[in-house]
């Protein structure tokens, strides 16, 4: 659908004023780019907005059916890419990541140039919308979580519906989702005992938690913001969202704007307990003999991570190779080797949710389509006059 190239630029604007410098931003700010480097399953989806939540574990059928499926699709999307001869991906992941993953891509098919862009969301925002309303055909992909609902909202992102849905966890029907964030309440293992942890994200706003909460900034499109948004959608109540954010507020700490300096607050003792952090981020601290840790009783909040499909892509058939690559076997091993959790909810890793919280764990999802695609109108309409007011 293409959008009025006013309403488009404003899109960019309040991206680029808005989104906070570290939800998905990486570890690595700079840009880069790599140079020839070589049917619904028997559990029926739960639909929110436009993204469908499948939390039971695929079927060997299900499984059976995606790789088949896979297997066709590339088959017939891979000649026509190879004549494309390209693929140009604007990620907000981290270079090195982005290396593993485009290389990976390349060996497995030979002919394909892969290069990318590596900016934050609001830089990749602000470039896409800007470029969709020169009418450049510029770019192919954009790999990120924030980004690519922002970017569709504008009209600039082809629909593609994946072969592979059915072994989903967050499927949307326009976009393929090939990773997830998953957030969950961090504490450091020395300042506070298993005992008196928090049970719940609400009980984390309590009085006996005051000054030990290192707290998101919940007026940016953050970790904590959509938190809030999978609560609101969740709970059905916005007297006790209210209620939540009002108590947050009443812990009186300071606020971060950056997801990795919050959690590095935690890790050095200066707060015993992070609101939230990012699963991948703890895991890798638990590996390196950090005394930090989760709390596996409370439900991990959790975002998709998409490839979206630019409706101007020059190499529409690359692209759509490699968002359906990404969701097979071999691209989740390979998003799996760089930390990053997997968006199939038929595969096990360390941060798989079955693996970090259990068979019987229900996550909290976001899928509220306006947080999704405008984050700032959603906050300014339920969070502002509460925790501003």
């Amino acid at each position: 659908m293409q959008r009025n190239p006013r309403m488009v630029m404003a899109i960019a604007m309040s991206a680029s004023l808005f989104f906070g410098p570290a939800f998905g931003a990486e570890k690595t700010p700079a840009k880069e780019t790599v140079k020839d480097a070589a049917k619904a399953p028997a559990a029926a989806a739960k639909k929110a907005g436009g993204q469908q939540v499948k939390s039971e574990t695929a079927s060997a059928a299900a499984t059976a059916k995606a790789a088949k499926a896979f297997a066709q699709v590339s088959a017939e999307l891979y000649p026509k890419a190879k004549q494309e001869g390209n693929l140009v991906v604007y990620s907000v992941w981290d270079v090195e990541h982005l290396r593993v993953i485009t290389e990976a891509f390349m060996k497995r098919y030979p002919g394909i140039k892969a290069t990318f862009w590596q900016g934050r969301n609001p830089e990749i925002v602000t470039r896409a919308l800007t470029e969709f309303q020169g009418g450049q055909a510029s770019f192919d992909v954009v790999l990120s979580d924030n980004a690519p609902a922002v970017i569709r909202a504008a009209g600039a992102i082809m629909d593609y519906n994946t072969v592979q849905r059915d072994v989903l966890y967050l499927h949307d029907p326009n976009m393929a989702t090939v990773s997830l964030q998953i957030q969950a309440l961090a504490y450091n293992t020395k300042k506070i005992k298993p005992a008196d942890l928090p049970k719940s994200w609400e009980e984390v706003a309590t009085p006996k938690y005051k000054g030990m909460i290192a707290l998101d900034d919940p007026m940016r499109a953050g970790p904590l913001s959509s938190m809030l948004a999978g609560l609101k959608t969740q709970w059905k109540d916005d007297a006790r969202l209210n209620n939540f954010i009002r108590n947050l507020k009443a812990l009186g700490v300071p606020v971060h704007k950056s997801t990795s300096a919050m959690f590095r607050l935690v890790i050095s003792g200066e707060y015993a307990i992070c609101m939230p952090a990012l699963l991948h981020d703890v895991m890798e601290e638990m590996h390196k003999g950090t005394p930090v840790g989760y709390v596996k009783t409370v439900p991990p909040v959790v975002f998709p991570r998409q490839a979206a499909i630019y409706a101007k892509a020059p190499n529409p058939n690359t692209a759509k190779l490699f968002a359906e690559w990404l969701i097979s076997d071999e691209g989740q091993k390979t998003t799996d080797s760089i930390g990053r959790e997997t968006s199939r909810n038929d595969f096990k890793s360390k941060t798989s949710i079955e693996s970090a919280y259990g068979k019987n764990m229900k996550p909290l999802p976001v899928i509220d389509q306006q947080f999704l695609e405008d984050p700032k109108s959603w906050l300014d309409k339920f969070v502002k006059p509460v925790w501003e007011g």
